[in-house]
C-alpha cells in the first residue's frame, strides 16, 4: 500500500479487521449489511490477511474502528478507551516496540517537566510509526498551570473514535509507569487533537 496517502500500519488494522469478523460471525451484522454500510476498500479489509508492517487507508481503518464502536459500544466513547488499553497491552506483550518497555523502567526516573517531556516524546515516536500524516508536538501548555500537552497536527483523517481509543493507549501506558495521572483530550479544530495531562507540582521545568 502507498504511503502517499493517509495510512495506517497493519498493526493497528488487524484489530479492528478481527473485531468486524467477531459482529458478522456473531449476526450483529449480515454481509449485506457490510456491503451497504462501508466503502470499497473498508469491506474489503475484512477478508484480507492483515500484515502488520504494510500500511492500509486510514479512511479504511476508521470506517472499521467506527463500526467496532457502534456495534460493541453503543458509541460509548469509554468502549474505545478500553479497546485503546487493550492495544497498549498487546503492544507491550509482543515487544515489538522497545519504546514502551524502555519508558516502563525508566518511570521512576523522572524528576523534572524536561524529562517527563522526553517521555512523553518516547511515547509519542510509536503514535509517529502507526501513522504516516500526523505530524506530533509534545510540549508543555502555554495556562499557568502548564499541562503536558501531545498536539497531533494534520488531524483531519484521525476519527473520534481514534481520538478516544488513543486516550485509553496513553492511560494504559501510565498505568504500566505505575502513575495515577490521566491524558484527557479534545478537538479544537477539525485538523489539530490535543491530549493534556497535568503534571505534579514537584516536577519543576
Amino acid at each position: 500500500m502507498s504511503q502517499t496517502q493517509p495510512s495506517a500500519k497493519g498493526t493497528l488494522v488487524l484489530g479492528v479487521v478481527v473485531a468486524a469478523r467477531r459482529h458478522r460471525e456473531k449476526g450483529r451484522i449480515s454481509e449485506q449489511q457490510l456491503e451497504v454500510r462501508l466503502s470499497g476498500p473498508a469491506l474489503s479489509l475484512i477478508d484480507q490477511k492483515i500484515l502488520i508492517a504494510a500500511w492500509y487507508p486510514v479512511d479504511a481503518f476508521c470506517e472499521l474502528m467506527d463500526l467496532n464502536w457502534e456495534l460493541g459500544g453503543h458509541r460509548d466513547p469509554n468502549f474505545m478507551r478500553r479497546e485503546g488499553e487493550r492495544s497498549a497491552d498487546r503492544l507491550f506483550d509482543t515487544g515489538i516496540y522497545p519504546q514502551l518497555k524502555f519508558a516502563e523502567e525508566e518511570a521512576t526516573k523522572v524528576q523534572s517537566r524536561d524529562d517527563l517531556v522526553r517521555q512523553a516524546r518516547l511515547i509519542s515516536s510509536i503514535t509517529g510509526s502507526l501513522y504516516n500524516f500526523l505530524q506530533i508536538d509534545v510540549r508543555m501548555g502555554d495556562r499557568e498551570e502548564r499541562p503536558l500537552q501531545i498536539v497531533y497536527e494534520n488531524a483531519a483523517p484521525f476519527s473520534e473514535a481514534l481520538r478516544f481509543s488513543t486516550e485509553g493507549f496513553m492511560n494504559q501506558v501510565n498505568k504500566r509507569q505505575k502513575s495515577v495521572r490521566r491524558w484527557t483530550s479534545e478537538r479544537p479544530r477539525p485538523d489539530r487533537v490535543v491530549f493534556e495531562m497535568s503534571v505534579p507540582v514537584r516536577l519543576k521545568g
